[in-house]
């Protein structure tokens, strides 16, 4: 790069161990490309070359998460603001260039084409707080262990049926720890009536194991119904064990998360914001959080609701107008948050949100999936409530009227 130009387009191909990064001018001519390993120095070099080489430089990437974190924090450090282009728009962008090739270094070259020439289609990447940052991470962490757990229930219950059947049955394993604690010392119906139910009540109850006698009376009589031994049970016994221990580890674990998650709430500025709303507790205020970062990302509620998936999106064509379909790109975590949340507040008696679902309920009446339906129309007049109170900071109140709340700061005055 010789001359240099006022303003450069630099497209970053996100990569595991290193990133291809390619500079294009206004009539679109790559001036610079390298690739640039995922460390701190080779970064900041690159993006002094960069910098030095035009006065304005717009930085558009294909990641904003996982590898890109490092990338991104630089960047934010030396008051450069990138932004991104979705995997959608970049597949539908890229059937414009010719050949079937692909490489890194043209995947860059496309990504800088596109922040060029579709500026207005990329989306901002605003550098997270720290809270948010923390947030997002713990919560990952926290849904994995959690589908994990999910799966290993799932492995227990296929082993214990495949021998014990009748204490499968007898027992919620997701719901407490006590029949966990009850197959880790004892998964045989032979091994339980050896017992019986005193000694076992006794054997719960000092490991501190809730309702042990209920526990106990529930085991025996399921013993009590099976006196066959199914082939494999013995080796099948020792992995129930083990499935058992792993899963109460588990719901420790997970414990730990949510607490740590709550106290990570508590630092966040609009965590109040969100939790008096009617319908959001503290795991899916943090979700929510999380996932809109800064609320200046959506400059209407109408944005915030495509975004989480509660407005339909129009397929019109020619005559045939007013077509409305589900849309299929929108952030799942602000979909779930909202809907789920949404859910509870209909539950809840004399809300507004539950006179509204009762009303859109009945009016579809031959419809499928009414439920879900009504409780999406819920979830978008809750978005555009949600979305006043963060952007003016203010509490929710059940029941609002802006000409009392200006006569009493009159007065207040």
């Amino acid at each position: 790069m010789t001359q240099q130009p006022p303003q450069v387009w630099a497209g970053i191909d996100v990569g595991k161990g290193h990133h291809w990064i390619t500079v294009v001018d206004a009539d679109g001519d790559p001036l610079w490309n390298r690739k640039v390993i995922n460390s701190e120095s080779d970064i900041l070099a690159a993006l002094g070359e960069v910098l030095d080489a035009a006065d304005q430089v717009t930085w558009a990437l294909d990641l904003v998460d996982g590898p890109a974190a490092l990338l991104l924090g630089t960047l934010a450090n030396h008051g450069q603001n990138p932004r991104y282009v979705t995997g959608s728009k970049f597949a539908a962008f890229k059937v414009s260039f010719s050949g079937q090739g692909k490489s890194d270094l043209k995947d860059s070259y496309i990504i800088a084409e596109f922040a060029r020439c579709l500026r207005r289609q990329t989306v901002p990447v605003p550098a997270p707080s720290r809270v948010t940052q923390e947030l997002t991470l713990i919560l990952a962490h926290r849904n994995g262990l959690s589908a994990e757990r999910t799966r290993t229930i799932n492995r227990l219950r296929a082993l214990l049926t495949s021998i014990f059947p009748e204490l499968e049955r007898s027992f919620e394993f997701a719901r407490s720890d006590g029949p966990l604690v009850l197959l880790s010392g004892y998964q045989t119906s032979a091994a339980i009536r050896r017992m019986g139910e005193s000694r076992l009540t006794a054997w719960l109850v000092k490991r501190g194991v809730r309702k042990a006698a209920t526990i106990a009376e529930k085991a025996v009589a399921a013993a009590k119904n099976q006196d066959a031994a199914a082939c494999g049970e013995v080796l099948a016994a020792e992995l129930v064990a083990e499935l058992a221990q792993k899963i109460t580890q588990m719901n420790a674990r997970l414990k730990e998360l949510e607490s740590k998650i709550k106290e990570l709430l508590s630092q966040h500025p609009q965590a109040p914001i969100v939790l008096s709303m009617p319908g959001f507790g503290e795991l899916l205020a943090a979700e929510l959080l999380a996932a809109i970062g800064d609320i200046s990302r959506f400059p209407s509620a109408g944005r915030l609701a495509v975004a989480s998936g509660m407005a339909p999106v129009s397929r019109d064509s020619g005559s045939n107008t007013g077509n409305r379909r589900r849309p299929t790109q929108y952030s799942r975590p602000l979909q779930r948050a909202f809907f789920m949340s949404s859910q509870s507040a209909c539950l809840t008696a004399g809300t507004w949100e539950k006179e509204i679902y009762l009303r859109k309920y009945q009016g579809y009446t031959h419809d499928k999936g009414r439920h879900k339906k009504a409780v999406i129309a819920v979830a978008r007049q809750r978005v555009s409530v949600l979305w006043a109170m963060l952007r003016d900071g203010r509490l929710y109140e059940r029941e609002y009227n802006p000409r009392e709340k200006a006569a009493d700061e009159v007065q207040t005055a």
